[in-house]
């Protein structure tokens, strides 16, 4: 973790999220905070127009990057979920990183991964090899067989309700059906992670992570907070 910061967190000392709205990787982080009832400062950045002060606390920068109290940065997705739940979990969504039957870092290694890779060339073929699109959604489709095969009876994939699990890869998911929603409803065969990302998408705390906040450019912009709670 680094230790880099502006004057204004300096003095505002409190939790600082920077996020993009769309971003699977900032959803899972938003979704998190939510969940943990925690509240911060949420920054939304334009991924056409990063501000130097984003960048210079992150020059990878990508989002999701929080800000914590004492200055340091937590530039993974996966690490601001753990963290963050690690301080607030009243859900139990860490549970199942607890269970020695699970790998749940195995996962979420191969959606943030090999999913990710199928899903990008899938969704953005235009941008790759258009005459490869449909071999990488097949592929990705094998990788959420892997999914489907693993939720139960509840229509979770650990216990009875949602987990660090629908957190981390449905975001992801969400990605893959928004490419062709039309043959994601039509063709995709896996009727237990359809019905899964459904859940997901229509419950409060989605519904609450996809508000729309103001673009952040810097200190002089109006602080925003998330989550908002009606």
């Amino acid at each position: 973790m680094k230790e880099k910061h502006s004057s204004q967190d300096r003095i505002n000392r409190e939790l600082v999220l920077y996020s993009f709205r769309r971003c699977p990787f900032a959803i899972r982080a938003r979704m998190s905070i939510y969940y943990s009832t925690i509240k911060c400062q949420i920054r939304e950045i334009s991924l056409k127009n990063k501000p130097a002060e984003f960048i210079s606390l992150s020059p990878k920068a990508t989002v999701p990057v929080l800000l914590k109290e004492d200055l340091s940065v937590i530039e993974e997705s996966l690490d601001i979920v753990k963290w963050i739940l690690g301080q607030s979990d009243p859900s139990g969504l860490l549970i199942p990183l607890h269970d020695e039957n699970e790998d749940v870092d195995y996962f979420v290694s191969l959606f943030d991964n090999k999913f990710k890779f199928h899903l990008d060339r899938y969704k953005y073929s235009s941008r790759y090899d258009v005459t490869q699109k449909q071999k990488h959604r097949d592929s990705a489709s094998e990788i959420l067989k892997l999914i489907d095969d693993k939720i139960t009876e509840s229509g979770f994939i650990y216990g009875n309700k949602i987990s660090v699990y629908e957190l981390c890869i449905l975001p992801l998911v969400r990605q893959f059906m928004i490419a062709d929603p039309r043959w994601f409803e039509e063709h995709f065969k896996f009727e237990k992670v359809k019905k899964s990302l459904q859940v997901f998408t229509e419950s409060q705390a989605f519904k609450v992570t996809m508000k729309k906040y103001d673009e952040w450019i810097d200190d002089k912009n109006k602080i925003q907070y998330f989550p908002i709670l009606e």
